[in-house]
């Protein structure tokens, strides 16, 4: 049997002595594009005819581009510019020179290309579509010392761009994260640093940047002192070319170790409260996979938000979920429901072992080593920590089952950008959340009862699974 996909993009040495040079080539950027057309390009769920007529109004918007500027060289010499259109990302700048090398856009986009060639040099920087902040219900998130921030009950996971570690890559990130804010109106993102350590962060930075001030944006870190994740934070601001993070988080608490380390003397709340008080970021929370120690921070009374896994199994059959909710409620902090589109835990049979390097440049060692005592399996289809639920409407019935739990305000899906076009189509549209079926629940809980939860509390073990 070959070897497992290395965790992270380092160029070292792995454990058990593969080169890393021999790890698979994800492909050619060509590749890889043609890889995920259904998903950026036509988009599930949408007929062939209404993709046919995008990709219409794109050729005849450009063809008019073309015509404009034929039109404007064949004019005075005297005219010091032509007109043009450049999105704020340099990773994708829609000028004259690269409108032939680019995709089509939506036909939203080509209607502002087409729109700012006849608008001035001084406002085309400004034509940017953004998404829609009521496209999805919205929801209370940080409402405690008197806050009022709202948040769309479905988030981009952002971990899905983790598979893109080359440069060259980053127009695939670019492609993918304008069609989840132009297309599915999405405008809730999150990711991490141990996302492809350090490679989701450094794919959604120029990508998101045309749209930052239209989107809430979280991130998070696994170091557990002052001086850590500071400098994770610094580095998080640069990969993601901001200066402000709507949500910092302490990433996956799962030990007593953790939170004592956090929270003590020298600890990580140090950096995140200095931070919150020179308005570097907007809220604290944490994310976390054991209900006592999620509970413990939430009761704290030093976070504004949690994310915990809500996930149908692990509730019903693992005993994980009820005690963060009822505390959350009690102490006005919201709640993002983690893993919620999960059937259950990936196992040697079921799953690709993951390879660690020695040493990484975004993960702390004691992550590493945890990695290697518990070992780590992703999902060979969908690149996942865990087996997700690939059936559309099974699918559905959980996130639904997920949102409609008392305090949750939000999911992160799968990060498989192919389960993503069902749940926000269930979604987007609505002032509110569909209600779950209770008649689905006998069907639910055979369907899931011989699996083995993502997340229980049976053992260490069952807090560990994935970053």
């Amino acid at each position: 049997m070959s070897p497992g996909p290395t965790y992270g993009s380092c160029a070292r040495d792995d454990e058990d002595g593969i080169d890393p040079s021999e790890r698979e080539d994800i492909g050619t950027v060509a590749d890889e594009r043609r890889r995920l057309a259904p998903w950026i390009v036509g988009g599930g769920g949408e007929t062939h005819g209404a993709a046919s007529a995008a990709v219409v109004v794109v050729v005849v918007a450009w063809t008019a581009l073309l015509l404009l500027l034929l039109a404007s060289s064949s004019s005075s010499s005297s005219s010091s510019s032509s007109s043009s259109l450049v999105a704020r990302g340099p990773e994708y700048p829609l000028t004259s020179s690269s409108v032939a090398s680019v995709l089509p856009r939506s036909s939203k986009f080509a209607a502002a290309m087409a729109r700012s060639e006849s608008s001035s040099d001084a406002d085309a920087d400004a034509v940017v579509v953004v998404p829609d902040p009521d496209a999805y219900p919205r929801r209370p998130f940080i409402v405690r010392n008197g806050r009022n921030v709202t948040l769309p009950v479905l988030g981009f996971p952002s971990v899905a761009l983790a598979q893109y570690p080359d440069a060259k890559d980053q127009r695939i990130a670019n492609d993918i994260v304008r069609r989840a804010v132009e297309d599915l109106q999405m405008s809730y993102f999150d990711v991490a640093p141990e996302y492809g350590d350090g490679v989701a962060q450094e794919r959604l930075g120029p990508a998101l940047e045309p749209y930052r001030e239209r989107v809430f944006l979280s991130a998070k870190t696994m170091y557990r002192d002052a001086e850590g994740s500071a400098s994770d934070l610094e580095n998080t601001l640069r990969a993601l070319r901001t200066d402000r993070l709507d949500l910092y988080q302490f990433h996956s608490i799962s030990t007593e170790d953790d939170v004592d380390r956090i929270l003590g003397p020298g600890g990580a709340m140090e950096t995140f409260a200095l931070a919150r008080a020179e308005g570097r970021i907007g809220a604290i929370g944490f994310s976390a996979h054991s209900e006592p120690m999620a509970v413990r921070m939430i009761e704290s009374g030093l976070v504004d938000a949690c994310m915990f896994p809500i996930n149908f199994a692990a509730y019903h059959y693992g005993g994980v979920g009820r005690r963060v909710l009822d505390a959350a409620i009690e102490n006005n902090v919201g709640v993002i429901a983690l893993k919620s589109g999960a059937r259950g835990r990936l196992t040697a049979e079921n799953g690709e072992a993951v390879r660690v390097p020695y040493s990484f440049d975004h993960i702390p060692e004691w992550k590493r080593q945890e990695m290697i005592d518990y070992p780590v399996v992703t999902s060979a289809i969908h690149r996942t920590w865990y087996e997700p639920e690939d059936d559309p409407i099974e699918l559905n019935r959980l996130i639904l089952w997920s949102l409609n739990q008392p305090g949750v305000t939000a999911t992160l899906p799968p990060g498989s950008l192919g389960l993503l076009d069902g749940i926000s189509a269930m979604l987007r549209g609505r002032r509110e959340v569909p209600k779950f079926e209770d008649a689905d629940m006998q069907h639910m809980l055979e369907r899931y009862g011989n699996i083995v939860p993502i997340f229980h509390n049976r053992s260490v073990a069952g807090t560990k699974v994935s970053t």
